[in-house]
Parts: C-alpha cells; structure tokens; sequence
C-alpha cells in the first residue's frame, strides 16, 4: 500500500497538542530507525506530582515494599 506523505502531513495537523508529543516521539523512532539513535536527556523540571511519585519510590524502597520480578509473571 502506498501512501502519499501528503496524507501524513494531514494526519498530523489533526493530532491534538495533547498528543503531539506522543506523535513526534514516534514519528522520530521511525525516521532513525536506521540511522543511529541519538537519546536526549530530559532535563526539565519536575511536576509537583512527578517529585512525589520519586518521593514515595524511596520511602518504598527504605521499607522494603518491593515486587519481585519473577512473582509478576507467576
């Protein structure tokens, strides 16, 4: 099936900002699929809700509240 990259660049007007990001990382993943992948660091502040997921990931792992890997795919 051949499609036309005009009809790519439709589909991507329609993408909501919400799913725009989503949409460049894969878009992105396809184009250097071939080429050498180059991993940016993300550097961007944290959210308020990221900082306390992190929080709670180490309080987690002080009381040893930890899943074994092996029991997931038991």
């Amino acid at each position: 099936m051949s499609i036309r990259k005009e009809d790519i660049h439709r589909l991507v007007d329609l993408v909501s900002e919400h799913d725009a990001k989503l949409v460049y990382d894969l878009i992105r993943v396809v184009v250097e699929k071939d080429n050498e992948v180059v991993v940016e660091a993300d550097n961007s502040p944290l959210t308020e809700n990221e900082k306390k997921i992190l929080k709670q990931a180490d309080i987690d792992i002080k009381n040893g509240d930890l899943v074994d890997w092996n029991d997931l795919n038991a």
